[in-house]
């Protein structure tokens, strides 16, 4: 079976989709899908809360637990295809293993763009590692003898 998940976690996208309906599709950075999502449950409590349900959520009355089963509902299926999309959605790769030409930083490993000409992860200047490799290439290296050779 193949690398079908992605680098975002499948329970992290449907426990922030229980807390806010919309909000597992944002941390997967479906942000069209979460607009939906919200719509969806903005309209579920606008069409079916009743008014006296809403009042008595914003005055701290007492709620009968059965007039909120929309919103529960549309959040209990907001988690789940938040937990579907990222558990199978594919992750973005740069081909076979072995044939990817990423650039990892020198100073704090990370993966970095090389025409910035700097880390934007923690700022090391590529224009002086380029100079210190040019210079150490130059060099002369030393026979196991002792003799000097040049490459």
């Amino acid at each position: 079976m193949g690398n079908t998940t992605s680098g975002r976690r499948p329970v992290v996208a449907a426990l922030l989709a229980v807390v806010v309906t919309g909000l597992g599709h944002l941390y997967l950075r479906r942000w069209t899908r979460a607009l939906g999502w919200i719509t969806v449950g903005y309209a579920a409590v606008v069409l079916f809360v009743p008014e006296a349900t809403l009042i008595a959520l914003t005055s701290g009355g007492e709620v009968a637990p059965f007039t909120l089963v929309p919103v529960v509902l549309v959040g209990l299926l907001s988690a789940v295809d938040a937990y579907r999309i990222a558990l199978f959605t594919e992750r973005p790769s740069a081909g076979p293993a072995g044939t990817d030409d990423r650039v990892d930083c020198p100073a704090c490993g990370k993966p970095v763009d090389p025409e910035l000409g700097f880390c934007h992860w923690c700022t090391t200047d590529f224009t002086e590692l380029r100079v210190a490799e040019a210079d150490s290439d130059e060099m002369p290296t030393r026979d196991t003898d002792g003799g000097e050779r040049g490459d």
